[in-house]
């Protein structure tokens, strides 16, 4: 009998015997995560409850890798003398309880500040668009994004960048002097770039924006960071172990070189600085170790700006020491004083399977602060992260609508690169988007709006009528390197997988008789992934895969890996520009509906129509390449932000989504479970 056997099955007396006796490892968890105190739980045994508690000092808090702690799985099995004995043991509130990651989905490298009782935290964006969403809270723990540092196409830079690259590790700051708040970060180009890496900087006069065009900063080095000081001066500080120059009174240049400030405590992989001036030192920050399983975040401090700094005593400040825990690769952070006056720190992490995949990417986490006697923060409880800890405040948080290139429909809609905004319009709730005839694995494709998947299990689906040409239908992406689609065309179903620089499995099927609009569904759990359609008025599932580790960081070798999982919607458009056979684009920006359409009923007026606008045609036309938009009537997005792509051929340059809604099938342990929005 095994001990996880044991804490189950067993009574309280060879439970004992086996602790006491028998010379386990009582760190060892089972496949999926779950500790002996998870075990006693289920057996329902207060009595072995609390002697793994008491005298195993095990963790009411400890996660398994759904993220379920001994406390949670007490209070969804209604054993309330448990859960009472637990929640006592963590010193926490079953009614006020969250769980960390804060930020689900692909939101890393996280740098925050205080306004007044407001919060607003940025993110990395690497090659997405918008670059660098800037979300606000009230609480800490429910976060919306309510602007972006660049939402300019032409001051973004990142129309040829690859697959992670564009903006890392983003850094916002305040200047009381000029009133001004200054987002700063990483813009790393690619490998055949002039300058691979350099600094960008914009400022506002509030937080979330609207931010000016950016100043560079040809510094080599990643993670900026910039301290605005006390006499007025400001400084800015790089990896490389950590280095900083001061900068020009609006923090749009360097006055001097970069300096080596600090050689960091474990002196491997130090990066991420960040600085700030408390009770007399300057107290600096740095994740080290590498953003892997050895993550961590060092402190030190100093007197003086420029050093020398001391090492904090008790680094890592914050680390997982634990490689079955549930939050791993925990580093990359900033402190903040909140408006109570407690401390707290933000961090990145992420949620590891089984199998050593992350689908959802790295993440942002928050620690409660403790300060030392003699002076020094440090993550309260160990030193580690916890999956739950008290809410920080009780007030009732407002619901606010994210920001993203389009407010359609309340999601943060982004998209891979930045979007020619005459290439979508939403008029009367329905949303037109238009491609440019490039497929997902072109980094020149437009067409495509995205959102993050925020858990692993997910259901898709769609309604649509079949196209005339190509395909449409579902999708999941990673990049131009990792995605999926499950379609429908003319020809009947497919199911395409593309991992790397080709498509690596292409399955058919016929469409069932008489069906239109067709409905399509991808579900995801329990390792596989099922695609299914509707026959009549039953679902029949055609294909079932394992879980495509090729969507996410881990499972594929292949560019720069630092995002996480993204769904959304998608136009494989028109082998011509846009408006060459639907009539000329508008002159105005952001109209982008065309001026006219033209339904042609036949190839003969397809080819007639593109010699009057005098574009050549060098590709093959048959009788199925027809003009006319492809109208879906209803998707289905999930709490899972998992939603329909769409496939355009030749000619099919536009795609009208004319309703949307999404159920929440299981919420996050922050939404409530069985929740409808009907959009």
């Amino acid at each position: 009998m095994t001990p996880f056997d044991t804490a189950l099955e067993a009574d309280l007396q060879t439970l004992q015997h086996t602790v006491e006796y028998e010379g386990q490892n009582f760190r060892e968890r089972d496949a999926d995560g779950n500790t002996l105190l998870h075990c006693a739980v289920r057996s329902g045994s207060l009595a072995k409850v609390a002697y793994l508690t008491d005298f195993l000092a095990l963790d009411p808090l400890d996660a398994n890798l759904s993220g379920i702690t001994p406390l949670d799985l007490a209070l969804q099995d209604g054993l309330d003398e448990i859960a009472a004995y637990l929640a006592n043991k963590a010193g926490v509130d079953p009614a006020r309880i969250i769980h960390n990651p804060v930020r689900r989905g692909f939101y890393p490298d996280p740098s925050w500040i205080r306004v007044g009782e407001d919060y607003y935290m940025v993110n990395s964006s690497f090659s997405f668009f918008p670059c660098i969403p800037i979300s606000k809270s009230r609480d800490l723990v429910h976060w919306t994004t309510v602007g972006y540092a660049i939402t300019n196409p032409d001051w973004a830079r990142v129309a040829r960048s690859e697959g992670g690259r564009g903006y890392w590790a983003p850094d916002i700051s305040y200047d009381a002097v000029s009133k001004h708040y200054f987002i700063t970060a990483t813009y790393r180009g690619n490998e055949d770039d002039a300058e691979p890496r350099c600094q960008m900087v914009v400022g506002a006069e509030r937080p979330e924006g609207p931010y000016g065009e950016p100043a560079w900063i040809h510094e080599d080095g990643i993670d900026p960071s910039i301290l605005h000081d006390d006499d007025g001066r400001h400084y800015m500080l790089f990896n490389r172990s950590v280095r900083m120059a001061e900068l020009t009174p609006d923090c749009r240049a360097m006055r001097g070189p970069a300096c080596l400030i600090w050689g960091g405590d474990l002196k491997r992989k130090t990066e991420g600085p960040q600085l700030m001036k408390h009770d007399g030192y300057y107290y600096l920050l740095a994740a080290e170790g590498g953003t892997g399983a050895g993550h961590r975040i060092s402190a030190a401090r100093s007197k003086n700006v420029w050093g020398p700094y001391e090492n904090c005593p008790y680094n890592p400040i914050l680390r997982q020491d634990d490689e079955g825990g549930y939050l791993q690769n925990c580093g990359h952070g900033k402190l903040l004083q909140a408006a109570d006056g407690r401390w707290f720190l933000c961090f990145l992490c992420l949620r590891r399977d089984p199998d050593g995949t992350a689908p959802m990417g790295r993440e942002t986490s928050i620690a409660e602060v403790t300060w030392t006697p003699d002076g020094w923060p440090v993550a309260a409880y160990g030193r580690r992260p916890r999956a739950v800890l008290n809410m920080p405040f009780s007030e009732e948080i407002p619901t606010l609508t994210p920001v993203g290139i389009t407010r359609w429909k309340g999601e943060e809609w982004i998209t891979q690169r930045a979007l020619d905004t005459a290439n979508f319009t939403v008029e009367k709730d329905a949303l037109t988007l238009c491609g440019n005839g490039l497929d997902l694995c072109d980094r020149k494709m437009q067409g495509l709006l995205l959102v993050r998947q925020q858990e692993r299990a997910f259901t898709a689906e769609t309604a649509l009528e079949i196209p005339a040409a190509g395909t449409a239908g579902l999708t999941c992406y990673y990049d131009e390197h990792s995605y999926l689609k499950f379609g429908v065309g003319p020809e009947g179903l497919v199911l395409e997988e593309y991992a790397g620089y080709e498509a690596v499995s292409r399955q058919t099927a016929p469409l069932p008789a008489g069906t239109s609009p067709v409905r399509l569904r991808v579900t995801a759990t329990g390792g596989q992934r099922h695609f299914a359609i509707q026959d009549g008025t039953d679902w029949r599932t055609l294909w079932s895969i394992p879980e495509p580790h090729y969507l996410t960081s881990e499972g594929l070798q292949c560019g720069k890996r630092f995002t996480g999982a993204m769904v959304g919607l998608y136009v494989h458009g028109a082998s011509l520009p846009i408006g060459a056979l639907y009539g000329p684009a508008p002159k105005k920006r952001g109209n982008t509906m065309p001026q006219e359409k033209f339904h042609y009923k036949s190839l003969e007026e397809v080819k007639q129509r593109a010699a009057e606008l005098g574009v050549s045609l060098p590709f093959a036309l048959d009788t199925h390449c027809l003009a006319y938009p492809l109208q879906v009537r209803n998707i289905t997005f999930p709490n899972r932000r998992f939603a329909g792509f769409f496939h355009y051929p030749l000619f099919f340059d536009s795609i009208q989504i004319l309703s949307f809604h999404r159920k929440i099938r299981k919420g996050s342990p922050q939404t409530p479970c069985n929740l409808f929005l009907d959009a």
